[in-house]
C-alpha cells in the first residue's frame, strides 16, 4: 500500500476589482482584474517543475481563471468542485467592508474579522457560519484526495476557506486572517485520512 503523503499547494485566486474595493465577495461570481490575470500568469510560471499532477479548483470565475493559467502552463487537468467555493456571506455579499458596521452592527463586524474561535458560529443573515465553511472545505478536499489519488496537487480556492484548511492540518496560526491574492502555502497530509472527518 502506498504510504506516500499528499503534497498540497494551496493557492488563493488572483485579484479582483472587488478585492481592490474591499467589497465582500463570498460566493458572488466575480472575474479576475487585469492585474489578477497577471498575478495568475506569474504564479503559473513559478509552479513549473514542482511536479504538480492535478489541480482542484473552485468553480467560481476568479478561481477558474487562475486555475486555467496554471493548467495551461503546466499542462495538467483541472477538477472543478462547488465545495471549494468561498464562505457564503449571505446578505453581506457585495457590501463594502467599511459599510458592514452600519448595516449589520459593530458586533457583527468584529465577529466576522476576529480570528478567535469563540466567533466560529457567527454568520451574516442567510450565510454560512465560519465553522460550517471550514468543515465543508475540509470535507471536500479530503474527499477529492481520496477520489483521485494524485499525491502532488494544487488547490485553487479562496482566502477564508483555504486559511482554515491550512490551519486545521498544519496546526499553525495565521498572522493574518487569510492568504493574499495568488499567495501559496504548501502542506503535507498523511494518507491515513480518518473516514469520520470526510463524512462521505
Amino acid at each position: 500500500m502506498n504510504k506516500e503523503k499528499y503534497h498540497i499547494f494551496l493557492i488563493r485566486h488572483g485579484e479582483t476589482e472587488w478585492n481592490k474595493e474591499r467589497r465582500l465577495q463570498g460566493q458572488i461570481d466575480t472575474p479576475l482584474s487585469e492585474f489578477g490575470k497577471e498575478q495568475a500568469s506569474k504564479l503559473a510560471e513559478k509552479l513549473k517543475n514542482k511536479g504538480i499532477g492535478l489541480i482542484f479548483s473552485s468553480d467560481l470565475k476568479r478561481a477558474k481563471e487562475t486555475s486555467e493559467q496554471i493548467s495551461h502552463q503546466l499542462g495538467i487537468k483541472i477538477v472543478y468542485h462547488p465545495g471549494l467555493r468561498e464562505i457564503h456571506l449571505g446578505e453581506a455579499q457585495g457590501i463594502l467592508e467599511s459599510e458592514l458596521s452600519n448595516i449589520f452592527g459593530e458586533k457583527s463586524y468584529f465577529s466576522w474579522k476576529s480570528q478567535d474561535r469563540s466567533h466560529d458560529q457567527f454568520r451574516f443573515p442567510g450565510g454560512e457560519s465560519k465553522s460550517e465553511a471550514e468543515l465543508r472545505i475540509i470535507d471536500t478536499i479530503l474527499y477529492l484526495l481520496k477520489m483521485y489519488g494524485e499525491k502532488k496537487i494544487a488547490i485553487c480556492s479562496h482566502g477564508f476557506v483555504l486559511s482554515r484548511f491550512y490551519g486545521h492540518f498544519s496546526l499553525k496560526e495565521f498572522s493574518h486572517s487569510k492568504l493574499g491574492n495568488c499567495e501559496v502555502k504548501t502542506l503535507s497530509i498523511s494518507p491515513e485520512i480518518p473516514e469520520k472527518i470526510i463524512g462521505k
